[in-house]
């Protein structure tokens, strides 16, 4: 039996329907944030600190081009993390700012408040961004990852050593 090419043109479409829906993954929406999660991992204020044991909860209200997010962690060793994260996307890149409070539990110092600028750049299931701080404060870089429709994490670094790794759980109905 000669094969022709109409047969290969034949394979070749089939192929393609099979492979397309795997290369051609819808772009996730700000708006697939929306709503309650919360998360649990580790925790530090700063790379000169230990790690700890953080629970965290968040509430995200977007639309297709803003989003605002509140983050509350508590750690096991007394660390308390308020964290405000506002931006804007333009295609796939975008700008806002943040505000982080952070307090020990149980200990004399006042809460330390730092205000940054944020930059980055989403993909389909990942964004990443870095937030600049004035002065003398190091940037810290942050990694989102959607693992599934129900679940992401967040990475953040700064000079090269983990602050924070929590995964989040959506605890509210889509």
């Amino acid at each position: 039996m000669r094969l022709t090419w109409r047969f290969w043109v034949g394979i070749a479409s089939v192929l393609a329907g099979l492979v397309a829906p795997y290369l051609a993954r819808a772009e996730t929406k700000l708006t697939y944030f929306n709503g309650m999660w919360r998360g649990s991992g580790s925790d530090r204020n700063s790379p000169l600190e230990s790690l700890q044991r953080t629970s965290c909860q968040t509430t995200i209200q977007a639309d297709l081009r803003r989003m605002n997010s509140n983050t509350v962690c508590d750690g096991q060793a007394g660390l308390h993390k308020v964290i405000d994260f506002s931006i804007t996307l333009d295609g796939n890149q975008f700008t806002g700012d943040l505000s982080q409070s952070t307090i020990v539990r149980g200990s004399a110092a006042s809460a330390s408040v730092l205000k940054g600028s944020v930059v980055g750049r989403k993909a389909e299931d990942t964004a990443r961004f870095q937030v600049l701080f004035p002065g003398l404060v190091p940037s810290a870089i942050v990694n989102f990852k959607i693992h599934s429709p129900s679940s992401y994490s967040m990475h953040v670094t700064s000079l090269g050593l983990t602050l924070m790794d929590v995964i989040f759980n959506r605890t509210d109905q889509r």
